[in-house]
């Protein structure tokens, strides 16, 4: 008898997405905890035709088991949330939508953002307006989009971050003069829209430290030449070999033109990396009075700092505010509350 009512208990959740990443399948995890949840990916594709066919495959999917549902939960507001919206709206059925960064962008020379072309701002308003609430990974996003939908239900809860590992051995021990960022890099709106050619400036700058960019595809390497001798470019990586780089590198650096809460920042910053960002986003959530943070990119600033603070701070300052601000529990704490809430 028990047993049957912590089963009647359970949600069965429809959990959409596009690119199963980290931050995705933590929170996939986090849900399937104390319910059933089922994956449905709606494919990211490029061109006007291919895109319809993973719309409509995804409506003849809702149309024959959306039925069978509780709960939709979907990461980010684009194409691919319009139709679960509508049909959990239709039925009486509640959705989530996690607002990222990229579904208030709206960079139309760089065509980056889910509100940079009419279709796709129509969908992603729509998106916004009638889910049951959307959850902003960071207080900035939940702000953007009270100005571009002001009716629409919103909440702010942080990504989570979980450091694994011996402080004697990520604060303690000198580092070298290292400067990373990860970011996966396959075309100029990346490059663009990351700041990672102001990375390679600052590269540039300061040659007699080694730079590190974790993401870079192999078809990637033209966008940085003439790469600079002290700047490496690496393939993405799992997290453990992003560990690895995260407790050997003395500097993290995140210089978007546009960002929501970037995960690898918070990791770098929980192994000890000092921060250096521009003041966009999340960025300045996550660094707070700590590392450098700039209002407008200058070069000589971040070189200066960066001269001025090797293996100067307390690195453990940087991971305890990380602790304390996105402790992962908090994360699941408060989306299972918002998931069980009648």
């Amino acid at each position: 008898m028990f047993f049957e009512q912590q089963n009647e208990m359970k949600k069965k959740i429809l959990f959409i997405y596009t690119n199963y990443s980290t931050f995705v399948s933590t929170d996939f995890d986090i849900l399937a905890t104390e319910n059933e949840v089922t994956k449905y990916r709606f494919k990211p594709v490029k061109g006007l035709f291919k895109t319809a066919v993973q719309f409509f495959k995804q409506l003849f999917y809702l149309v024959f088991n959306i039925w069978k549902f509780d709960v939709v939960f979907i990461w980010f507001a684009d194409y691919h949330s319009f139709l679960p919206v509508l049909f959990a709206r239709l039925i009486g059925k509640k959705s989530f939508v996690v607002i990222g960064g990229y579904d208030v962008a709206n960079i139309p020379e760089y065509k980056y953002g889910s509100l940079s072309s009419p279709l796709r701002k129509k969908l992603t308003l729509f998106t916004f307006k009638y889910a049951t609430c959307c959850l902003s990974v960071v207080e900035e996003l939940e702000n953007k989009i009270k100005q571009v939908c002001p009716k629409a239900k919103t909440k702010t809860i942080y990504t989570g971050y979980k450091f694994e590992g011996e402080k004697s051995t990520v604060f303690e021990q000198e580092r070298g003069k290292i400067i990373l960022t990860v970011s996966v890099t396959e075309n100029r709106q990346r490059l663009y829209i990351k700041g990672l050619d102001r990375f390679r400036e600052l590269a540039e700058k300061l040659p007699d430290y080694s730079f590190y960019l974790v993401g870079a595809n192999e078809n990637a390497r033209h966008l940085f030449e003439p790469v600079p001798a002290n700047l490496t470019l690496l393939p993405p990586m799992n997290q453990a070999g992003l560990k690895d780089y995260y407790t050997k590198a003395s500097f993290y650096a995140q210089f978007s033109r546009s960002e929501g809460l970037p995960n690898a920042l918070c990791e770098g910053m929980l192994y000890g990396c000092i921060p250096l960002g521009t003041k966009v986003g999340g960025i300045p959530a996550a660094i707070g009075n700590l590392g450098l943070l700039m209002d407008e990119w200058d070069v000589k600033t971040a070189a200066e700092y960066v001269k001025n603070n090797q293996n100067k701070a307390n690195r453990e300052a940087f991971s305890l505010r990380i602790k304390e601000k996105f402790d992962l529990g908090f994360r699941k704490e408060q989306l299972l509350n918002e998931i069980n809430q009648k």
